[in-house]
């Protein structure tokens, strides 16, 4: 048996759960996940590793949910989205979210309510 086989394997999808639950309170961190899962860091990140999964891709993956779940279904402003999902600038965040949704955050709200509003 080699030496990664006496851990559990991890559900990716689990993990993005689990990051996605602790995303609404704050950024997730590696130690956070992997507590929630009863495993060490360590093996969390060496198991998803071994699948060809990153951790810190999940963790972005959930804190660009949140943000675009608050876009949509709140009014707070960019700098309190910003800060709610981990970032520690208003244009760090405008970037991290525009590489990933395509469009500024400001934009995406406006062309979400536009949708919203022709399906009225």
């Amino acid at each position: 048996m080699s030496s990664h086989e006496k851990y559990p394997s991890v559900d990716p999808v689990q993990v993005r759960a689990v990051a996605a639950a602790l995303a609404l309170s704050g950024p997730p961190t590696v130690a956070d996940i992997a507590a929630q899962l009863g495993i060490s860091s360590r093996t969390l990140q060496r198991n998803l590793s071994s699948q060809g999964v990153s951790l810190r891709a999940i963790i972005d993956e959930s804190r660009m949910e949140i943000a675009r779940v608050l876009l949509c279904q709140t009014n707070f402003d960019v700098q309190d989205i910003a800060m709610r999902t981990g970032y520690s600038t208003p244009s760090g965040f405008a970037r991290a979210f525009s590489r990933w949704a395509g469009s500024a955050p400001r934009k995406f709200r406006q062309d979400r309510k536009r949708l919203a509003e022709k399906r009225s």
